[in-house]
């Protein structure tokens, strides 16, 4: 993707090398997070090379620096299909984002029939609740694709 070709503030999915550099580097700023930042860069590189998971990223105006981002994994189970959220971060100072994202993976959920998202948190489940109507199953939060 060409930096001329960006729209600030739009979700976009991304193999760039240095776009998922900026997403890698994301975890080291991530507060009470337990990700091991070696796993995460060998997920990545699975996700990508087998194309079993999508890197959405979005920018700040001046076109290079992210402001938000969210690595996703389509997985299965008993129960279907499912979508994963393996990792989440979005500059607090951009709030309308998170709409954004939230849109854009139930778009990709729809689209492929998808009907459950799930993520791992380990913190803040009140706040989930708010913001996105997920409800706790241990330490898992799932959401249906409405």
């Amino acid at each position: 993707m060409k930096k001329e070709e960006i729209t600030p503030d739009t979700v976009y999915y991304t193999t760039n090398l240095n776009t998922l550099i900026q997403v890698v580097d994301k975890t080291d700023e991530m507060k009470k997070s337990d990700m091991l930042k070696e796993e995460f860069i060998k997920l990545l590189g699975i996700y990508v090379a087998n194309r079993s998971g999508l890197v959405l990223v979005s920018f700040k105006e001046d076109k290079e620096t992210i402001n938000g981002c969210m690595v996703i994994s389509r997985h299965h189970d008993r129960r279907g299909q499912y979508l994963y959220i393996d990792f989440a971060w979005i500059d607090p100072e951009y709030p309308k984002l998170r709409k954004k994202f939230e849109e854009e993976i139930m778009t990709a959920c729809k689209s492929r029939g998808i009907e459950r998202i799930q993520m791992r948190m380990n913190h803040g489940f009140k706040a989930m609740d708010k913001l996105y109507g997920t409800y706790e199953i241990g330490r898992i939060l799932e959401k249906k694709v409405m």
